[in-house]
């Protein structure tokens, strides 16, 4: 007597293929941060992708913050309600400074401060960054204009526990000048500071 064994042979299954393509990921990510509402996003998107997807991906993907409004629609506000809270912003901070007296003369005769563009203009376009590519290891100093179409990020290795790269550093962190410093700046550029020296200064000094 012959024993027969039957196997059962299974057929593999289909692994189902995400929708979540990397154009479709990248257009996620784009939309996301111009704050665009989720339920938009899905029906921009299509192919079967729902609002739940959506925001499943923006969770796995730690993207919640990077919108400016959340995807809240009750969190929108109308840009003449947001000129307006700035203006009342505004009020507040003169208000402030009215009460602390009158300002020094250092400040009221300040130059405005203009940092020269061409300082970063050879920066390899390999290295640039936009916002949406930034990480917390890439150089996060702005160059140009936020407006421009050419605006963009460093992109070098930033420096151990800072935001910038050693050369972007070297710019943003500057050792506050001495009162003899000052006065042979101020004789420079005809008795007055620049804004941006002083305010770099005093902050160089808080952090010391």
């Amino acid at each position: 007597m012959f024993q027969t064994s039957l196997v059962l042979l299974r057929a593999p299954k289909s692994r189902r293929i995400s929708p979540w393509t990397k154009a479709r990921t990248r257009y996620l990510r784009r939309r996301w941060a111009q704050g665009a509402r989720v339920r938009d996003i899905a029906a921009e998107l299509g192919h079967g992708i729902t609002p739940n997807a959506v925001i499943a991906k923006i969770h796995r993907l730690g993207i919640a913050d990077l919108s400016p409004f959340g995807g809240a629609p009750g969190r929108r506000q109308a840009a003449k309600t947001i000129r307006r809270l700035d203006k009342v912003a505004s009020e507040y901070r003169a208000a402030y400074w009215y009460r602390k007296g009158p300002l020094p003369a250092w400040v009221l005769n300040a130059k405005p401060y203009v940092e020269d563009a061409r300082l970063d203009a050879n920066i390899p376009r390999r290295r640039r960054r936009s916002l949406l590519e930034l990480t917390e290891d890439t150089c996060r100093w702005p160059v140009g204009d936020p407006g421009s179409s050419r605006f963009f990020f460093c992109g070098a290795r930033a420096a151990h526990n800072k935001p910038y790269c050693a050369e972007h550093c070297a710019r943003a962190y500057r050792r506050p000048r001495t009162p003899p410093e000052n006065a042979r700046a101020a004789a420079r550029d005809g008795g007055t500071i620049t804004r941006g020296q002083g305010a770099r200064d005093r902050s160089a000094g808080e952090r010391r």
